[in-house]
């Protein structure tokens, strides 16, 4: 039998699909160990020793971090070495490189190993033996705690050549840990944007009429953003759910039925609800997607009349993000949080405010990952808020998140291109209100009026990913090397 597109196939081999999912790349980090071979020369091997030992200093603190960490096997002093050490990092595809001068480095030699990595994202280093100046400090010790020299000029070289633009500086004595818990920061954002591409979203459905925010054009997505985009039809739905298995099913309804709460709906809706969320997660199987984007509302929720919810809440408690209202934007941001703390954000939109508590009220869309929930044993499923075309009284979780600072989300793409929405908070410990939705009542930084004024001034969408932590870091150096602005709030 001849290979199809999966648009056509009726196998689970498709001519313009990956038959497997990728798996995500392992973080792996390179340090570059410079040092000056004159000084060597000139102080002989009680230096060189010393050198050596701050370089062991360094790789045994990263080593702490990170299990991939390549390095050449001793300091890079002349340029052959650093030429070697170059193609190194280029032959282990590291996700960053760290560069730590242990002496005065002239910036010929660093150059030499980076020009052949000037893709890779880097992490400058500024160090010295200690935190303070000795005053009985000698000639020799002052380059040894002066890579501030080397790294002044080097940067400088940097801005002439129009070389690294998005390299990051950390400041530290040898043993700070903060130095090395910033660098597990920067790495971990590079290892992620450098996932990123790697990633597949299957997109089902228009973005909802009226909602120009959310519009996007997927050539710009996969070269700016880094997930391809690939369209899955309405039909591909419908075959799925009329292959469903009726097993899979009960087993699904029993496990809601075991799990949750319920108010207000019968069991039809919770079994109309469990067969879409097997096609769902089937649709997701047959095309090795990472994450799913639907219209509900007049799309899904009149075809199959039932909302999309329990699928969507399962699909995230599986890894599967998941977006509805057609915000692909959205889902890529969920991504990228989920990829840096490992949580599942919460996909919601703004709603109203609470000057009290200086606060936002942020409503989700009827769903989300069930383990993020503040108390697993108070969420509920009830009736859906809104008809969009289905009959009987749909469903919907009705939940709170846990208390703790989160990080907010989002990108918009507009006249200008990208921009990337950073922003921080805390989820309040407060009960979830009775409103048949998801909802979380987030304080901000600053004066809450003051933070909606400049939200709208902006410009973003009216979808907003929140997820537990704060890694606004982290996103600020993603947006950096996608090549797009960023808005802090």
């Amino acid at each position: 039998m001849k290979v199809e597109s999966f648009e056509t196939s009726q196998s689970k081999t498709f001519g313009d699909l990956l038959s497997k999912k990728r798996k995500d790349k392992e973080l792996k980090i390179g340090l570059l160990p410079g040092a000056y071979f004159e000084y060597f020369r000139m102080w002989g091997k009680t230096f060189e020793k010393q050198i050596q030992e701050d370089m062991d200093v360094v790789v045994n603190n990263l080593r702490k971090k990170f299990k991939n960490l390549v390095y050449p096997p001793s300091l890079c002093d002349t340029i052959d070495k650093c030429e070697e050490a170059g193609k190194l990092f280029k032959k282990e595809d590291v996700d960053i490189i760290v560069l730590c001068e242990f002496t005065y480095f002239p910036d010929y030699m660093p150059l030499q190993a980076l020009g052949q990595v000037k893709n890779f994202p880097l992490i400058v280093y500024v160090s010295q033996t200690e935190s303070v100046i000795r005053p009985d400090m000698k000639y020799p010790q002052t380059i040894r705690d002066g890579s501030l020299i080397g790294l002044a000029q080097l940067t400088g070289t940097f801005r002439k050549m129009d070389w690294f633009k998005n390299y990051r500086v950390v400041v530290g004595w040898l043993n700070d840990q903060a130095v090395y818990d910033k660098i597990e920061k920067y790495a971990k954002a590079a290892n992620v944007y450098h996932n990123l591409q790697n990633k597949i979203i299957g997109a089902t459905g228009q973005v909802f009429r009226g909602m120009f925010d959310f519009e996007y054009d997927k050539t710009k997505v996969k070269g700016k953003l880094g997930p391809e985009i690939v369209h899955i039809q309405l039909d591909h739905f419908v075959n799925m759910w009329d292959k469903v298995n009726k097993g899979e099913v009960k087993i699904l309804f029993d496990e809601v039925k075991r799990r949750f709460k319920i108010r207000d709906i019968d069991d039809s809706d919770i079994y109309k609800s469990a067969k879409l969320a097997i096609a769902m997660k089937n649709i997701v199987e047959r095309f090795n997607l990472d994450a799913l984007v639907y219209r509900g509302q007049h799309f899904t929720e009149k075809k199959f009349q039932a909302t999309a919810y329990l699928g969507s809440a399962m699909l995230q408690e599986n890894g599967i993000m998941v977006a509805s209202e057609g915000d692909v934007h959205g889902v890529v941001m969920m991504m990228t949080q989920k990829l840096l703390t490992g949580y599942t954000p919460f996909f919601v939109e703004w709603s109203s405010f609470d000057e009290k508590l200086n606060a936002l009220l942020l409503m989700a869309h009827g769903f989300a990952d069930p383990t993020i929930a503040k108390d697993p044993k108070e969420i509920w499923i009830t009736s859906s808020p809104e008809n969009w075309g289905y009959t009987g009284k749909g469903f919907s979780f009705e939940f709170t998140g846990k208390p703790g600072p989160v990080t907010l989300g989002h990108f918009i793409d507009d006249q200008k291109g990208y921009r990337m929405l950073i922003s921080g908070g805390e989820i309040l410990d407060l009960p979830p209100l009775s409103v048949g939705e998801v909802n979380l009542r987030v304080k901000v930084e600053k004066p809450v009026k003051e933070y909606i004024a400049e939200l709208l001034y902006h410009g973003f969408a009216h979808h907003c990913m929140i997820v537990y932590g704060d890694v606004r870091e982290e996103l600020s150096f993603i947006a950096d090397l996608m090549g797009i602005n960023k808005v802090f709030i």
